[in-house]
């Protein structure tokens, strides 16, 4: 959701973005709906990918210590979202890449804890790089 709040400056850039949950197409449909969504959102409920990449199971304290838990508040507060029902695996961890036009990646953020999101800026940084050079 929060690379989704600046779509528009990634689709000006030239970047599709792309979610990969771990639910299924109806999980995936819902959420879009519930959260009013414009992208495209996969799905790999056996995490095939999250494995791939390297994305790590969070501990308890990753997903429920003080820092990750006063973060996620403030994110509620200033953001008006909140964690809703979780779907797979409660543990797994998430992260953000940017692949090239080649499917190479060129930039990835793989989640320490469950509220360690990438700012958006820095995101669309390295997507710009990949578009340019591309």
């Amino acid at each position: 959701m929060q690379l989704h709040r600046d779509r528009d400056a990634f689709a000006k850039a030239g970047v599709e973005l792309v979610v990969i949950g771990q639910g299924t197409p109806r999980n995936a449909q819902a959420f879009k709906d519930d959260h009013g969504l414009d992208l495209r959102l996969l799905v790999d409920p056996k995490r095939v990918t999250y494995r791939a990449v390297g994305a790590k199971k969070a501990s308890v304290g990753e997903l429920l210590g003080p820092r990750v838990v006063l973060r996620g508040l403030r994110a509620a507060a200033s953001e008006r979202v909140v964690q809703g029902r979780t779907i797979g695996h409660p543990a797994q961890l998430g992260g953000v890449l940017v692949v090239a036009p080649g499917g190479e990646v060129v930039w990835a953020h793989l989640a320490n804890d469950a509220g360690d999101n990438p700012p958006n800026e820095q995101v669309l940084a390295a997507a710009r790089a990949a578009t340019e050079a591309a």
